[in-house]
């Protein structure tokens, strides 16, 4: 197993072949005050396998997506290595066949949901020498659960143009655009990615926000109107209620909060074939 590494955060791409579902690795080294006791993860559509090591026991870990806050506080501190695969908002259904309803805003056991994914996750976590190898040796099982595609074509053409859109289309738009009823796509989004269609899309704006502020804290006013708010009051309402801070708190206090980072490819030079 791999206890020591020059850096404490190893991100890496997933290979292109893979990125429809898998967004990236992130192998964390925490050190005992890494994290702080206000430690957030921000909602997200994307589902997480997390695989950690406390000194004693490997804990496989599957996290739906999330609509809510989640207090992750200084848990992490407690663990000698982290292997976050952070997914892409419809990876999970495609490695794991399984409603995701019953994953959103949950924190399960992997074995209790795919014991041979666990299995295999679990093997290569204790065995890998290096982070390359460990990264390496879970796209090679990941990669038989897209073999066989079942995400469903209208669903991958209502989250893109949600997503180019940075989440500011109205549901009766995203129907028609994917020709199925506004009934029909809330129930492929349910089952595919654990929300409805306008959560998904409320989401996907909020994440854009939150892009903004990562890269450059600009003024409010003019991100709520470039991300299609009626005004700020309407944007800092919305934010504190997917939040629970207020944008002006967030900003100051960035660190206590976990953001997806998807941007990574905007850094990190992409695998090739």
């Amino acid at each position: 197993m791999i206890l020591k590494s020059d850096k404490q955060f190893n991100m890496f791409p997933s290979h292109v072949g893979l990125r429809k579902y898998i967004l990236y690795y992130n192998i964390v080294f925490p050190s005992k005050d890494m994290f702080t006791e206000n430690y957030m993860l921000m909602p997200n559509a994307c589902g997480t396998l997390s695989l950690a090591f406390d000194g004693n026991t490997i804990i496989a870990e599957l996290w739906g997506a999330s609509l809510t806050p989640i207090l992750l506080g200084a848990e992490p501190n407690s663990y000698h290595m982290l292997l976050l695969i952070q997914l892409s908002p419809y990876g999970l259904y495609q490695i794991t066949h399984q409603s995701q309803t019953e994953f959103a805003d949950k924190r399960l056991s992997l074995a209790d949901i795919d014991n041979e994914l666990f299995h295999s996750l679990h093997y290569v976590f204790a065995s890998s020498k290096t982070v390359t190898d460990l990264v390496n040796a879970c796209e090679k099982i990941l990669y038989k659960r897209m073999e066989k595609p079942v995400v469903s074509d209208a669903l991958l053409l209502a989250t893109k143009a949600i997503s180019d859109n940075h989440g500011q289309l109205q549901v009766k738009e995203i129907a028609r655009q994917s020709c199925y009823s506004e009934r029909q796509l809330n129930r492929l989004f349910r089952t595919q990615i654990g929300m409805n269609v306008k959560d998904f899309a409320r989401l996907t704006r909020f994440n854009y926000v939150l892009k903004h502020i990562q890269k450059s804290p600009c003024f409010f006013a003019a991100l709520s109107q470039q991300a299609g708010y009626f005004d700020q009051a309407h944007f800092d309402k919305d934010f504190k209620a997917i939040s629970g801070v207020s944008p002006q708190d967030y900003l100051k206090t960035m660190s206590d909060f976990y953001y997806d980072g998807t941007e990574i490819y905007d850094t990190i030079s992409s695998k090739e074939d």
